[in-house]
């Protein structure tokens, strides 16, 4: 419990410091325009909102960072409550709240909604009450079969996904990469390859010498010799008819 105590001070400090520069970030900006007014350095302006802009980002890095509590999951509740002037109050907030009394622990702590949010919560109170019991009872079937639907698809998805990568981790391996680079380096460089004793190697074509074009036959005259000594011996033959 001690070492959760001391690391969520530790969050609230490191978180602090960078709002508290973003503050002055803020604020220096705002006395800026203030004084310059129609002669605003405009490169000046760029570089205070890069500033801004880098500062808010380092501000929410550090809340989604693993080591950082999850502050929505901590209360924080009012132990004392006090309508008289607390000085050291006025000054950490910078004259906006003069004490801690039952008129601003609401708002600022929120214990209680928003005027908007409560006077809907309300409207629907009333038309609740004002609803017909079975036609309530229906609704709230129909609800929950139409949740229950939904549950049954998000787990059924689930399921499949969760097969699916089982199946995928515990294939057996068919390759070796170590076995891959070997051939590739024996086929792109030769690595590895040994001559058989007793057999020649397989000529190679020298890039010097050109090669000699393979002289071309010529059968279009022998065809048609061929066709002619057909014909003639055709007419030739005693039993033609």
């Amino acid at each position: 419990m001690q070492r959760e105590e001391k690391v969520l001070d530790t969050a609230l400090e490191a978180i602090l410091q960078r709002v508290v520069d973003i503050k002055g970030s803020l604020q220096e900006l705002l006395v800026k325009i203030e004084h310059e007014g129609d002669n605003a350095d405009w490169p000046s302006y760029l570089n205070n909102l890069s500033v801004i802009s880098a500062q808010i980002y380092t501000l929410l890095k550090l809340l989604k960072n693993d080591k950082t509590p999850i502050l929505r999951n901590y209360l924080t509740l009012p132990l004392q409550l006090n309508a008289d002037t607390d000085e050291k109050l006025l000054m950490s907030t910078e004259g906006r709240v003069p004490s801690f009394s039952h008129d601003f622990v609401p708002n600022l702590l929120r214990t209680k909604p928003e005027p908007d949010v409560e006077q809907r919560h309300l409207t629907l109170e009333t038309k609740m009450a004002q609803m017909n019991s079975d036609t309530a009872t229906k609704q709230i079937n129909v609800h929950n079969k139409v949740v229950k639907h939904v549950l049954d698809l998000l787990n059924t998805a689930r399921e499949e996904w969760e097969t699916e990568t089982a199946s995928r981790t515990s294939q057996p391996q068919t390759c070796s990469i170590n076995e891959t680079q070997v051939l590739i380096a024996a086929m792109g460089t030769g690595k590895g390859i040994k001559n058989i004793p007793g057999r020649a190697p397989m000529p190679r074509p020298s890039p010097t010498m050109p090669q000699q074009p393979s002289p071309q036959i010529t059968t279009s005259k022998a065809v048609s010799a061929v066709k002619t000594n057909i014909k003639a011996a055709t007419a030739m033959h005693p039993y033609v008819r």
